[in-house]
């Protein structure tokens, strides 16, 4: 909460918003819509998420109101810049970090991240905003480290972008003319659910090469465009115990994650869930061995904002 309001009553918020002539109108952000999928309209999107939480689930109409605000801005076309540091109470270790923070996120926004994967530029920003926002008050440490961990997942992930779009254009032969129209990456639809599917062996958790394949291409579809979530699924067939298959189908999860982690793809974007034999692709009695039902199955669906 704003430094200027920390020792207010609700009571006197409402007072003072009253006084002051307020104008925000949450009842009317709650029904602002946009869809055009462009950065100024995801901007809008992902400031409205937050506002209403402010508001709904902590009742804290002051931040509510400033962060319902910033929405309608991006809404009407008028971006709002990230917070500034010195508008919060922090300690000078913690304004050090922002600082940083905030110089390393406008420089990403500097770019052509906005253009081609606009909603991960919306999430780093909104990010940050709730990460200091929450830092001040200081006391959801869960809240902090969410918004924290959502701010350099989207930062990490404009950088790589628009360092893979650096790369492409320097392996460009000198000379060449790229049409004005030609993006340098092709990223994919922030709105498309792909799943892929790796099969194991009898008892075993190991990655066989096919496996191993598809999780190349899984990190390639990650560092190819819009940012996403990565939510594994073990399975195991009916050959063993229940509670043997649930260990099975967990550690057949866990070394899928664990080579996406070694290939580049941030720890906080994936999901690591197991099943043991309950949810078979192909049914079948107990104790048979199904090699349908030994695999991972792996989600990548779009990432959201907060």
């Amino acid at each position: 909460m704003f430094n200027t309001m920390r020792n207010f009553t609700l009571g006197a918020m409402a007072l003072l918003l009253s006084a002051c002539g307020a104008t925000f109108d949450s009842e009317a952000l709650r029904h602002q819509t946009d869809d055009r999928g462009n950065f100024s309209a995801e901007l809008g999107r992902a400031y409205k998420k937050f506002a209403i939480s402010e508001i709904d689930q902590m009742a804290d109409w002051i931040d509510g109101a400033h962060f319902g605000e910033k929405a309608q801005m991006a809404f009407a076309n008028d971006l709002p810049k990230p917070e500034r540091v010195e508008d919060w109470w922090l300690t000078d270790a913690q304004k050090q970090t922002f600082i940083s923070a905030r110089e390393r996120l406008l420089h990403s926004l500097d770019r052509n991240s906005k253009r081609q994967i606009p909603r991960v530029a919306a999430s780093a920003q909104v990010n940050f905003d709730c990460w200091i926002e929450q830092q001040e008050e200081n006391w959801q440490l869960g809240h902090i480290e969410k918004c924290r961990n959502g701010f350099y997942a989207a930062v990490e992930r404009l950088e790589e972008v628009a360092a893979l779009a650096k790369s492409r254009y320097l392996a460009k032969p000198q000379g060449q003319i790229i049409p004005a129209r030609q993006t340098l990456i092709d990223p994919r639809s922030e709105n498309e659910t792909r799943t892929y599917t790796l099969y194991f062996t009898l008892d075993k958790s190991d990655l066989n090469n096919s496996a191993k394949s598809q999780i190349d291409r899984v990190v390639r579809d990650y560092r190819a465009g819009a940012p996403v979530t990565i939510v594994l699924a073990g399975h195991a067939d009916r050959s063993g115990g229940q509670p043997y298959n649930l260990s099975l189908s967990r550690l057949r999860s866990e070394a899928v994650r664990r080579r996406l982690i070694q290939h580049g793809v941030p720890v906080q974007m994936i999901e690591a869930q197991a099943f043991g034999e309950s949810r078979p692709k192909k049914r079948t009695g107990d104790g048979i061995k199904e090699p349908l039902n030994r695999r991972v199955e792996i989600t990548i669906g779009p990432a959201p904002a907060l």
